[in-house]
């Protein structure tokens, strides 16, 4: 049975939907381990993301191999303190992985913020030990001081900083040319309270005339975007340059020196992340509205606020605190103003109560470019307590139906464990698929889009349908919709285990 589903109109949605960058911050604390970065591909395939940025140099130090394929840039950052001394290399890995799902990686990388903040950890962070020297400094001539802005700054206006910097990029870009992209975050001072430094001091008395004092910060910066993107683009031309920026311009100008609108009208960077972490809606649309008058909305990519300040799930529903819905409300709106996509921070944020399973199925119901690796379950990668033992009527689950409508045979079936429904489909081709739920009346009662891989595939879905009411028990009919194929096949729910 053919038919033509999609209309010019939702031909033009997919085609947007797909496109759109999806992105992962992902931090050193969630790459240690290949099993740890299988787990966070595992997610963002099943969440349909198409972009992570793995937080490569964290505090002046390699979550990468140094000097990987050659010498040709001084690079003596130590291994992080983070991983364990056992030689992985998480950037290696996890490029290795994220390809075969055609999922793009971006190196993401501490710019001037040189050590953390916990002062043991600050003994023994590089910056601190060879070039205590290049610490940044107040107008009262005072050095900074570990707890102001979560580390020791390095002062931008020091050339021989830049210079440092300059080669331990240009070493990690050299030694990966798988790289998508390389990711510039606390590309910045630390606030106006800093950057007096003697050496910056002298330089703006005998170079900054007819320039404010914060007009030659932001020029120190802006030139070390320029430096930055001219090296590495020499090494490898196609590799993206992008950068985590202040979302309100005023703030980003005045208060961190780093005027980002003109990074982008200037070419200097392919794409900015501007960090627009208000929980208040209304000054996260105001953000947005001054970027789009201002800036192609094609290369921003909107950050947004993916974690609880106090560590708990996102997925728990109150009036009183943020939650999923606003992240859902905001993606709405940044795909509104035609942005080019949504980054989310961060995927640490939203493993807990597996947040970002749910996410995906809320916001995401159209999937990037995939490759068609088969998916997990969830309870085969971890996400779930392991399997309960099942009751007496949940065992009576029928087995496999087979669809009799259609050029191909289509296999389904549900089973119920604990608070979840899994669904076991046999696909025949590739592609966006319409699953809809009818009763014996053939009303529907539910639906959803997915991206299903050819073969087997297994799908979960928690039972809520649109009214938040849990779905009865009983028969049903599952119809699945490719936009030219209808397959339908009778199915059997019984109720989940509160």
């Amino acid at each position: 049975m053919k038919r033509i589903l999609l209309t010019f109109a939702a031909l033009s949605l997919l085609l947007c939907l797909s496109a759109e960058v999806r992105s992962l911050w992902v931090l050193p604390w969630n790459i240690q381990s290949p099993q740890a970065i299988d787990q966070m591909i595992a997610d963002a395939v099943y969440a349909h993301q198409n972009e992570i940025m793995l937080e490569v140099r964290y505090r002046a130090d390699a979550l990468y191999t140094p000097n990987r394929l050659n010498t040709d840039f001084a690079n003596p950052e130590p291994r992080s303190y983070i991983l364990t001394d056992d030689g992985f290399d998480p950037l290696a890995y996890a490029i290795d992985r994220a390809s075969a799902h055609q999922i793009k990686v971006q190196a993401w990388v501490i710019v001037f913020n040189a050590t953390p903040l916990d002062p043991k950890l600050v003994l023994g962070n590089h910056i601190y030990k060879h070039h205590p020297e290049w610490i940044t400094y107040n107008e009262q001539a005072q050095r900074m001081r570990s707890s102001k802005q979560f580390g020791y700054y390095i002062d931008p206006g020091i050339p021989a900083v830049q210079d440092y910097l300059l080669d331990i990029f240009s070493d990690i870009v050299s030694g990966y040319p798988a790289l998508d992209g390389f990711h510039l975050d606390y590309v910045r001072y630390p606030d106006t309270a800093w950057g007096y430094h003697p050496i910056s001091k002298q330089r703006y008395a005998s170079e900054g005339k007819g320039l404010s004092w914060n007009q030659w910060r932001m020029l120190q910066v802006t030139e070390f975007v320029t430096k930055c993107r001219d090296r590495i683009k020499s090494i490898n031309p196609q590799i993206m340059l992008s950068a985590a920026v202040i979302a309100d311009i005023y703030d980003a100008r005045n208060s961190y020196a780093q005027d980002w609108y003109s990074w982008l009208q200037q070419g200097l960077i392919d794409r900015a992340y501007p960090m627009a972490y208000q929980q208040n809606y209304d000054i996260f649309v105001s953000q947005m509205q001054q970027m789009s008058r201002h800036c192609d909305p094609a290369s921003i990519v909107v950050g947004i606020r993916a974690w609880d300040i106090q560590g708990r799930s996102l997925i728990t529903y109150t009036d009183q605190r943020y939650c999923l819905d606003d992240v859902a409300k905001r993606i709405q709106a940044i795909r509104e103003y035609g942005f080019a996509g949504i980054a989310l921070f961060s995927y640490e944020g939203l493993r807990v109560g597996n947040a970002i399973s749910y996410l995906g199925d809320l916001c995401y119901f159209l999937a990037p470019e995939l490759d068609c690796q088969p998916l997990l379950s969830r309870a085969a990668i971890g996400y779930l307590s392991p399997e309960p033992s099942r009751s007496a009527e949940q065992s009576q689950t029928p087995a496999t139906q087979k669809a009799t409508l259609g050029p191909h045979s289509l296999e389904a079936s549900f089973r119920a464990e604990q608070d979840m429904y899994y669904i076991h489909l046999n696909i025949p081709q590739e592609g966006r698929w319409l699953w809809e739920l009818q009763d014996e009346n053939q009303r529907r009662v539910y639906h959803r889009y997915r991206y299903y891989c050819k073969g087997e595939n297994e799908d979960y879905w928690d039972g809520l349908l649109k009214d938040n009411g849990l779905i009865s028990d009983g028969k049903y009919t599952l119809i699945l919709d490719s936009g030219t194929d209808i397959y339908q096949t009778d199915v059997y729910l019984n109720k989940l285990r509160p």
